[in-house]
């Protein structure tokens, strides 16, 4: 009987082996498939028949409004006057007014100007023609808060 015990034995750690040599040997790593299931997030978003729905403008707005009703609702908890969905909707969702009739704010200006003139400041130093500190402030509020 031992002897029998001793073949089984025997004979499964040998097959064991063989079948670890072949997973071993069979040329793609087990380790680079750590991950890959459902939760991999290096693999993108899992691929849905028909894609994701495009975001429409009136999704956008119908998102925006649940978002200030959901405001008014915290406030009305906690005994605050109420705002105006609707205006503010509509002021949130209109184009930015033009640049003659944006206001800016005067820190954000004062700091341009001073960005402006440390350049102008380190060309004079390199033997540059200055340039026209009003244009660069201008071009420079613009790249930063366009129209």
């Amino acid at each position: 009987m031992d002897t029998v015990i001793t073949i089984v034995v025997f004979g499964v750690v040998g097959l064991s082996g063989l079948i670890a040599i072949g997973v071993l040997f069979r040329g793609d790593h087990p380790h680079d498939q750590i991950g890959a299931g459902g939760l991999d997030v290096s693999a993108g978003p899992p691929r849905v028949p028909g894609g994701p729905p495009e975001d429409t403008p009136a999704m956008r707005e119908d998102d925006i409004r649940q978002m200030l009703e959901a405001r008014n609702r915290r406030r009305r908890a906690r005994g605050q006057a109420e705002s105006d969905v609707d205006g503010e909707l509509r002021a949130l969702l209109d184009d930015r007014p033009a640049p003659a009739e944006r206001q800016r704010d005067p820190s954000v200006e004062a700091e341009a100007r001073a960005i402006v003139t440390a350049r102008n400041a380190r060309r004079r130093r390199r033997g540059e023609p200055e340039g026209d500190v009003e244009a660069e402030v201008a071009e420079l509020l613009e790249r930063v808060d366009p129209a």
